[in-house]
């Protein structure tokens, strides 16, 4: 396989990479949104976890002893309906747990920098960036739409530093292809 076929359609990835950073302007913008298609992911995989696992006891080779696995499947699936029937239910409660996730890392760092005080003179930097994630859990927590917006501004920023790799990766791909091209040019002038 020639090395230049791995370098050749760097231009595909840069479209890639300039359609992820529009994907992360719109992910932006949109919170609510955001939050909805989340919801409803989780609910579907949810749901999709207890159908598997009811095939998967039903046509197990074992014996059916265990019926607790099967009830428990169940559970799994009526707790996937009931979130895709109640689908503000489920955003609020993945507004509630974000929130509660944020909160329990602001209070980390907050404790962490306290303690090491002493051993480092920028433990307030540490100490700040905990308060600021407290803040920003409490509010997620409770008000569904600052939990919506800071969700969305977490993913867009992925998704940007992500567009933003790929537009890298592509303009390395085609500066390695030039330099290729140019290897060859040389070669076929001596």
């Amino acid at each position: 396989m020639k090395i230049s076929l791995l370098f050749r359609n760097w231009w595909g990835i840069l479209l890639q990479g300039i359609l992820m950073i529009i994907l992360s302007y719109v992910i932006f913008n949109n919170p609510e949104a955001v939050l909805a298609s989340l919801a409803l992911y989780i609910a579907l995989i949810v749901i999709a976890t207890g159908v598997i696992g009811m095939i998967a006891w039903f046509i197990s080779s074992r014996e059916k002893d265990d019926i607790s696995m099967l009830f428990g499947n169940i559970a799994i699936f009526i707790i996937g309906l009931i979130m895709l029937s109640k689908m503000f239910l489920t955003m609020a409660a993945i507004a509630f747990v974000f929130g509660l996730l944020v909160s329990i890392v602001g209070l980390l760092l907050i404790s962490v920098s306290w303690g090491d005080r002493k051993k480092w003179s920028l433990w307030w930097l540490i100490a700040l960036l905990g308060a600021s994630a407290l803040i920003t859990g409490i509010k997620s927590i409770v008000d569904i739409y600052s939990g919506a917006q800071n969700i969305s501004t977490l993913i867009a920023i992925a998704v940007f530093l992500a567009g933003m790799g790929l537009i890298f990766l592509a303009l390395l791909k085609k500066k390695i292809l030039n330099e290729i091209g140019t290897g060859r040019n040389r070669g076929k002038a001596a």
